[in-house]
């Protein structure tokens, strides 16, 4: 549990805006495998775990732009090792169900505005399910799914086989809105509005043409770094993680109960494995608690990647791959693989099909 309130208030109020800098991506020209008859038309939702580049590119590096800079994409050999706004040292969640589905990496950002076979990624760093002005919330996202089938931008037939991913995934609507002294009452309530949104966007999805739609559950939010760093990355921080299991709880009656072809993908289950696992499993993730990238001596106003007149300001690990971590909320490209690896499976048998990516 956190240590003081001030401390939790603090870090809550700079975490929601680091939230809004997440996820801006550089569309690098890139050749894609060609595409058959049989392969899904990918669309995706949400926040800086699966975003693909819709925010701009700013000259200088700040802390909305800094997934545009070194050390962001550093291990990502399929962009030539270059940042291109993902909000890790690599790739990203939309990015590994891609090669699931057989394809390159995730569909073009939507701000690119053209039509793409393999579908396009909505989804913004900073995102929830609440209206705000930084970013566009999950229901605005669907709204310009639906002006892109409006003005034929998307055709109607690519959605005959079609998948979507909801991905409202790093708890920005919660930690703007709770303290330490919220009351589990206001946080069931609150789970239940989160939720609610997130089940209206799945059914819009659906009336919209979506054949499958997969959902993210929240990860354990207090094992996320910025949460366990009051204890010195000991172990997690239990009201994170009661209030992400009160919001996976309350999701999986809603959808579950739903008429829907919905699958939820279990964050909470394969994040707290890898995490108290502590590679004594064997697995080439040495360290599952502390970031690979992060500004340890400022960690409440501090960034990965952060710089004062050209001196780096933030320290960073000398092999990402072998940190599930990246930065203080989000997964290295390795640790995207090890979690898509566990998922993989359960992903094929919900889609009838058969990967060749791990």
């Amino acid at each position: 549990m956190m240590k003081s309130t001030k401390l939790v208030r603090c870090v809550a109020a700079a975490i929601c805006f680091l939230l809004l800098a997440d996820g801006v991506h550089h569309a690098v020209a890139r050749p894609h495998r060609e595409r058959h008859t049989d392969d899904y038309t990918m669309f995706v939702f949400g926040d800086s775990f699966v975003d693909a580049g819709n925010r701009p590119r700013t000259s200088e590096k700040t802390v909305l732009s800094r997934a545009w800079f070194y050390p962001y994409g550093m291990s990502d050999s399929s962009h030539r090792n270059r940042a291109t706004g993902r909000v890790s040292d690599g790739l990203v969640q939309s990015d590994i169900l891609a090669k699931i589905l057989g394809q390159d990496e995730s569909p073009p950002p939507s701000r690119v505005r053209r039509s793409n076979p393999s579908g396009v990624n909505f989804a913004v760093g900073g995102s929830g399910v609440f209206d705000s002005a930084e970013a566009p919330s999950l229901r605005q996202q669907v709204d310009q799914f639906k002006s892109l089938l409006d003005n034929g931008i998307i055709d109607h037939g690519d959605l005959q086989r079609s998948v979507a991913l909801v991905a409202v995934s790093t708890g920005r609507d919660y930690f703007q809105r709770i303290n330490q002294e919220t009351g589990s009452g206001d946080m069931r309530r609150l789970s239940g509005q989160v939720t609610d949104e997130i089940v209206d966007a799945v059914t819009r999805i659906k009336g919209l043409g979506v054949g499958k739609v997969l959902v993210n559950l929240l990860p354990p939010l207090g094992c996320l770094p910025w949460q366990s760093i009051a204890s010195n990355y000991d172990h997690c921080d239990g009201q994170g993680n009661m209030l992400a299991g009160m919001h996976n709880s309350a999701l999986r009656g809603k959808l579950e109960s739903s008429p829907y072809d919905v699958y939820m993908l279990d964050l909470y289950t394969i994040f707290a494995d890898i995490v108290q696992s502590n590679s004594s499993s064997g697995s080439r993730l040495q360290e599952t608690h502390t970031p690979c990238c992060a500004n340890q001596q400022d960690p409440i106003n501090g960034y990965c990647g952060q710089e004062d007149n050209g001196r780096e300001q933030y320290s960073l690990c000398d092999n990402p791959d072998t940190f599930f971590f990246w930065d203080y909320i989000h997964p290295t490209q390795a640790g995207w693989e090890a979690v898509m690896e566990r998922l993989e499976g359960s992903i094929e048998e919900f889609l009838e099909i058969q990967s060749s990516w791990s």
